[in-house]
């Protein structure tokens, strides 16, 4: 008995954990967000989907968490310019085209890169 009321609870903290997706977490992200504030927010990305300095010193990142735990999985792209939040969303949402195989040359930089 003592064990299927421990297997019960386990299975409980599993679906909270799903819960605590960044599905549900991008939402308390904000614009101007520094990377730090959003780790601490929603936690380590699960990469960094691309990232470039500018021969003008200025910064871009793309970072990219996927929910794990999750009956219907997603992706999120989190972009910073110069160490700040200036986007995020699902891959696709920016350009209007929804899929896995989006291209990060859909971020639409205000930026010479010659």
């Amino acid at each position: 008995m003592k064990s299927g009321i421990m297997v019960l609870a386990a299975l409980l903290m599993a679906v909270a954990v799903g819960c605590s997706t960044p599905s549900t977490k991008v939402k308390q992200l904000n614009l101007g967000m520094t990377p730090q504030d959003v780790i601490d927010e929603i936690g380590e990305p699960y990469t960094i989907r691309a990232a470039k300095v500018y021969e003008d010193g200025q910064s871009m990142q793309v970072w990219e968490y996927r929910s794990s735990v999750s009956i219907n999985p997603k992706t999120y792209w989190v972009f910073f310019e110069n160490e700040k939040l200036v986007q995020w969303g699902q891959p696709g949402d920016f350009a209007g085209q929804s899929g896995e195989s989006v291209p990060v040359a859909e971020y639409k930089a205000v930026k010479d890169t010659r």
